[in-house]
């Protein structure tokens, strides 16, 4: 018997790359149904782009989005029996959806379901072409890819982060390329449009890449000035005033808000409307700890890149970093974060070490699995410690990252572009 069953296994292993591969062919199917599913079902998210975008097509004033009561029944007004506010989206975002703002709400957000596929398509093509993945690492990446449960919120909401995603992995192609036209050009898109990869100009300077910044800026300052005569001065004051004070609102201590500054003010600021429950209310402790360690955290991730030329596990430490220290880092922010899963997974291929593919797997389910971590049971009191298991994730794959930065058979790389 325990020889048919050695030779079962045996049989099993020797085929796990088709069996990988059939794995991958029911979730594509799966992920395409759910996508096409929810490509006409209202939503908050795509209901903000696509409102703030009619917004400008009919005149109004950008500055107004910003009042959420205001914008809100605006909302409603296009988008019916959809609740949704502006937040601290940059008044440039508007644009993003312009093209599609002339349409019907269901043919638009149609065709952005289908221009999110068609790019994702491409970049998962390109990210496995650039990283030179063959035989079983091709659908072990498409794997984790469709197993993110991250991905999957991005497309139910219709939200802007499967973009980001491509183009901060194009960024992440330009900085190991060492081409600082398309490096720049690039990220300064992706900051003026969602302020996403803004922790990225630190290593652009950590890194001593001043064309790649020259450009970064150029291309910031370029977008600003063209978009200005139509958003105007006063939606840009009203946007980093909101920003400022956005990082203390109550509603951030919800755990939805998976991010250093959620955890804290979740145990240390009473609300009664959004945090009834924290251990203890001393808000003002609550703003020292979160600002000490997130002062840490960049110092140590600063120290550790600064001594090595290790670009690939560089970069993915940054945009871990920006998803941590991130206020405002919900669970379709964490698509983000296959860009540091990716180079964990190729520096685990060329260099495997069993404790750190363990580690490396416990961080992937705590950021991929849906947990229920916004369930009431766990929310109250000390019980909190159990509902932020993707800001634990991040900050293993952050860890990983600093000590493949120490460690000399993780050195060296060359991921993209070598």
């Amino acid at each position: 018997m325990s020889f048919l069953k050695t030779g079962f296994v045996e049989k099993i292993l020797q085929r796990k790359i088709q069996i990988l591969w059939v794995i991958v062919s029911i979730l594509t199917v799966y992920f395409i149904y759910y996508a096409i599913l929810h490509s006409t079902k209202p939503s908050q998210g795509f209901a903000s782009y696509y409102t703030s975008s009619r917004l400008l097509i009919e005149g109004y004033e950008p500055s107004h989005f910003y009042d959420d009561d205001w914008f809100s029944t605006e909302v409603e007004r296009i988008v019916p029996n959809i609740h949704e506010v502006y937040l601290v989206n940059p008044p440039t975002i508007s644009f993003i959806m312009l093209p599609l703002a002339f349409l019907d709400y269901s043919v638009a957000r149609s065709i952005w379901i289908v221009f999110n596929l068609a790019i994702l398509i491409f970049i998962i093509a390109f990210l496995i072409k650039q990283l030179r993945f063959e035989g079983i690492w091709i659908p072990f990446t498409i794997l984790l890819i469709l197993l993110f449960q991250p991905l999957y919120v991005n497309f139910a909401y219709g939200q802007m982060y499967v973009l980001i995603f491509c183009l901060l992995s194009l960024v992440w192609y330009a900085y190991n390329s060492s081409k600082d036209l398309l490096l720049g050009l690039l990220l300064g898109l992706v900051i003026i449009l969602k302020t996403a990869g803004i922790f990225l100009i630190v290593l652009l300077v950590l890194k001593k890449k001043w064309r790649s910044l020259l450009w970064t800026f150029l291309t910031i300052f370029f977008l600003l000035f063209i978009t200005l005569p139509i958003v105007g001065v006063d939606s840009w004051f009203v946007y980093v005033n909101k920003v400022l004070n956005y990082s203390s609102h109550p509603t951030l201590s919800v755990t939805a808000y998976q991010s250093l500054n959620s955890f804290f003010q979740h145990f240390t600021a009473y609300s009664q409307q959004w945090n009834s429950s924290p251990v203890i209310n001393l808000p003002i402790l609550g703003k020292i700890l979160i600002t000490i360690f997130s002062l840490f955290l960049l110092t140590l991730t600063s120290i550790f890149s600064i001594k090595s030329s290790n670009k690939n596990v560089t970069f993915g430490a940054f945009i871990a970093l920006g998803i941590i220290i991130g206020p405002v880092s919900l669970d379709y922010h964490y698509i983000l974060m296959l860009i540091p899963i990716l180079i964990t997974v190729n520096s685990l291929r060329q260099n495997p070490n069993k404790l750190v593919w363990v580690l490396f797997l416990i961080s992937y389910v705590l950021m991929a699995v849906y947990l229920p971590y916004i369930s009431p049971k766990i929310t109250r009191g000390l019980l909190a410690v159990f509902a932020y298991p993707k800001l634990y994730g991040a900050l293993i794959i952050l860890v990983l990252m600093m000590l493949a930065l120490t460690r000399s058979k993780f050195s060296e790389e060359k991921l993209i572009g070598s």
